[in-house]
């Protein structure tokens, strides 16, 4: 066999002189050499790969590690896969690449690799707190955010519950509002108070406690047969609650900080539990704070309980509640109809935008 004939490259004899320039508009715009480097590709494009033909086996990933590995659940079975090169290429607007609860498409092989994520049903995010708010997906393709909090160690904390509960909605999930560790005090009718604004609002509200079992009966049959993901800070007792209405799974259980008087993490990763009874869960890490992205803050005072129906007596038809006069929400705080506390949680909200003068 002839050796092939080695390429020759004729090199172009280019002439390197300098130029003066009297004015910047005498500058061509064709007289710049453009960019080379490769830009990241649409993200519409990452839903088909080439591979598609193939036999790609579908699964949901249950887990997520570090350097672009996850658990998936293929049918009955559990494998470690990798991002495929392909979709690392794509701009996906997210800080993760998956997220637990994304269903994906697999070709099975020495290293299982994921080709494909499938359109996402939903999104439960949360943003970095830099100019930038890069978006984190915390789990995708949900039917309930069960906002979970605590009557005591630490303190009930609505102000969270009303920042996920808009999250929620705006990303259409149904929120539901669960109060652990009732077993607390002695008399939980200033909670159960403060709590009724949800019920009137229409969201479902439970009172519960991992200790005496008060509650778990209404909390299983909302997440029977239902995708959940449970939110809330550290120390409401996450992992409790888990291990009561899932026995066995012995989950480590954390402690409240004597210093701090706020939970301590136990649950470092997000990850997807079955319930013998029907459904997943999708447990995730304890959050301080969850960031909402600067885009929605116009949004928020559609979907803060009670606000969207009374803003339709206010005088002006884009009042945001907070500045403006004859205003139907802050006239129902003044007279007692519209709970005072949970107004004060809205501007807090609205305050954590930059830009919005209080």
């Amino acid at each position: 066999m002839k050796k092939r004939d080695k390429k020759r490259f004729k090199r172009k004899d280019i002439n390197i002189s300098n130029i003066e320039i009297s004015h910047i508009d005498d500058f061509l715009d064709d007289e710049i050499a453009p960019d080379k480097r490769a830009d990241k590709k649409k993200a519409d494009k990452s839903k088909i790969s080439n591979k598609s033909n193939m036999n790609l086996v579908r699964g949901r990933v249950i887990e997520l590690y570090s350097n672009y590995r996850s658990l998936v659940k293929i049918n009955d079975l559990e494998v470690i896969c990798y991002v495929s090169g392909r979709l690392k290429q794509y701009n996906l607007e997210t800080r993760n690449i998956l997220a637990v609860g994304d269903w994906v498409k697999v070709e099975m092989g020495l290293k299982n690799r994921i080709e494909e994520i499938e359109e996402r049903k939903n999104t439960l995010n949360r943003y970095t707190e830099d100019s930038f708010q890069k978006k984190i997906v915390v789990a995708s393709n949900l039917d309930n955010a069960v906002i979970l909090t605590s009557c005591s160690q630490p303190a009930v904390n609505f102000g969270m519950v009303d920042r996920i509960l808009c999250a929620a909605l705006l990303s259409d999930i149904r929120p539901v509002v669960c109060i652990n560790k009732s077993d607390l005090l002695e008399d939980t009718e200033e909670i159960r108070e403060e709590a009724s604004f949800y019920e009137q609002a229409g969201f479902k509200v439970i009172l519960c406690s991992a200790i005496d079992l008060f509650g778990i009966v209404e909390l299983r049959e909302v997440l029977r047969d239902a995708d959940s993901v449970f939110v809330g800070h550290s120390g409401v007792g996450k992992s409790s609650i888990i291990n009561v209405l899932q026995p066995g799974l012995n989950l480590k259980e954390g402690d409240v900080s004597d210093y701090t008087g706020k939970g301590m993490h136990t649950t470092t990763t997000s990850r997807i539990i079955s319930w013998d009874f029907g459904g997943n869960l999708i447990d995730t890490p304890g959050i301080k704070t969850l960031t909402l992205h600067e885009d929605i803050k116009y949004e928020i005072k559609y979907v803060f309980p009670g606000m969207n129906e009374l803003s339709r007596d206010c005088h002006f038809q884009n009042c945001s509640h907070i500045h403006e006069t004859d205003c139907a929400v802050k006239n129902a705080v003044e007279a007692g109809t519209y709970d005072f506390r949970r107004y004060d949680s809205y501007c807090r909200i609205m305050e954590s935008f930059t830009g919005v003068v209080l």
